[in-house]
């Protein structure tokens, strides 16, 4: 449901969700995603709601008055989507297509919510003489406007990443995953199967009933007992392959790559069962994933049960990469290239790597206008999903191959900087050259601070 969802839009269905157990609310309703789109003080929703002089404070009085006659009486600590809701989501690709969008973006849920001609807000606003005609025609001619779009040059480079069967042994043989492929494999000698699927994954992690992961999927009904019944009903593992077969089956190999991604990501060595959840929630195919949609998981509930206790564990990778995206945001760009890397490095300002490059007289003014000068910035309203060049990929590939190599447990901003300055040809390297820094002063910097640490 939520595939083409960008992130802002998400978070307001998240924010939806907390509303719904705040209101004692065991469904999330029109109104729930309504009020997270008017506190969001940044949207441009707000921002035109401003310009028109719409009262955004009655409105709200009013949605609250509404919630607060459908609450409960005992607490709710789990909610489901409305059928009204579902339609709301149903509609808002076709809005966002319409527009000339191929991603949702908050403002088109906010569309879809004046779509509906039975939400009874629209009749309360109706009697207090506030068109919503006029603000729904308004909003659709704002959003029909086309925006500019940045083409990130790392976005074409075609260099083949590491990402195949020989990584994926690595994860295998990694301490904290070895035991998941342990029971999974040996799932196989009882089955008809010689291929490692994801369901003999999913399994092998419900049945470890001790872990975090496993514990998370039991508080949202998905246990060893109820996925194994599942799995008896499927009599074909069609769902698990395209039109070739490895040793493990491809969506099986997507998975796993896509939790490597996520792990450089987070700047963390070890892969855990968390860490593959959320590769198969991100690959959204084969055995697993379908059972868990007929089991009617949430999947954005399930991915931030999963994600807050691993973000607590912070880290310099993990800020940094969160840096990097905001900067991205910043200039109107989808990409995190190289060179936001090394602004994120830049930004983080306490890491090693950052006070190298301070000493080297690189200072946030000047990256980011030498960074604006090599990708452009574009000044209209954006929200679109941000991903990763192929440049920045490798980077992060080579930060993590480097933190391993060295027997750490986590990325850090100094791997970083040195994957960077393995990439010559990046956008990366570029901006530094244009800041009379190279190479060579990088890498003694950071011997320097090293040797100067051990003293």
């Amino acid at each position: 449901m939520f595939e083409k969802f960008t992130e802002k839009a998400i978070d307001i269905v998240k924010a939806a969700q907390i509303y719904a157990i705040e209101y004692n609310h065991e469904k999330i309703y029109p109104e729930h995603l309504l009020l997270a789109l008017l506190n969001d003080t940044n949207s441009i929703i707000v921002k035109m709601f401003s310009i028109y002089k719409i009262d955004i404070i009655e409105i709200k009085n009013e949605i609250e008055n509404i919630l607060n006659k459908r609450a409960i009486v005992k607490p709710v600590e789990f909610v489901v989507f409305s059928d009204s809701s579902k339609e709301i989501f149903d509609k808002t690709l076709k809005i966002a297509q319409y527009l000339g969008g191929s991603y949702v973006k908050p403002e088109h849920i906010f569309l879809a919510i004046w779509d509906m001609p039975k939400l009874e807000l629209t009749q309360v606003l109706k009697e207090k003489n506030i068109d919503v005609d006029k603000m729904k025609s308004m909003f659709y001619n704002v959003l029909s406007a086309k925006t500019k779009r940045i083409k990130h040059p790392e976005i074409i480079e075609k260099r083949k990443r590491k990402d195949s069967s020989e990584n994926i042994f690595e994860l295998i043989e990694s301490s904290d995953s070895a035991k998941i492929f342990d029971r999974a494999i040996a799932k196989l000698s009882t089955s008809n199967y010689e291929i490692l699927g994801t369901e003999q994954i999913m399994q092998s992690i419900l049945d470890d009933s001790g872990s975090n992961a496993s514990k998370i999927l039991g508080e949202m009904g998905v246990t060893a007992e109820i996925f194994a019944a599942k799995l008896e009903e499927i009599s074909s593992r069609q769902a698990e392959f395209d039109d070739k077969q490895i040793i493990f089956t491809p969506h099986a190999l997507k998975t796993l790559i896509n939790a490597l991604d996520i792990v450089r990501e987070e700047g963390t060595a070890s892969i855990l069962p968390e860490h593959i959840i959320l590769g198969l929630l991100k690959a959204k195919q084969g055995i697993a994933y379908n059972i868990l949609k007929e089991l009617n998981i949430n999947e954005y509930l399930l991915e931030e049960k999963i994600l807050q206790p691993i973000e607590k564990e912070k880290n310099e990778t993990l800020y940094i990469m969160r840096l990097a995206k905001q900067e991205a945001r910043r200039i109107g760009n989808n990409v995190v290239g190289s060179e936001l890397i090394l602004l994120g490095i830049v930004l983080e300002a306490n890491s090693m790597a950052a006070r190298v490059l301070k000493d080297l007289g690189v200072i946030v003014k000047d990256a980011r206008e030498v960074i604006e000068e090599l990708i452009g910035i574009c000044d209209e309203y954006q929200n679109n999903e941000i991903t990763f060049s192929q440049r920045a990929k490798l980077i992060l590939e080579d930060a993590w191959n480097i933190a391993k190599s060295q027997n750490k447990t986590k990325t850090t901003a100094d791997d970083l900087l040195i994957a960077i300055c393995n990439q010559p040809n990046s956008l990366a390297m570029k901006a530094l050259s244009r800041l009379g820094v190279d190479e060579l002063e990088i890498r003694q910097g950071i011997r320097n601070k090293l040797e100067a640490s051990r003293v």
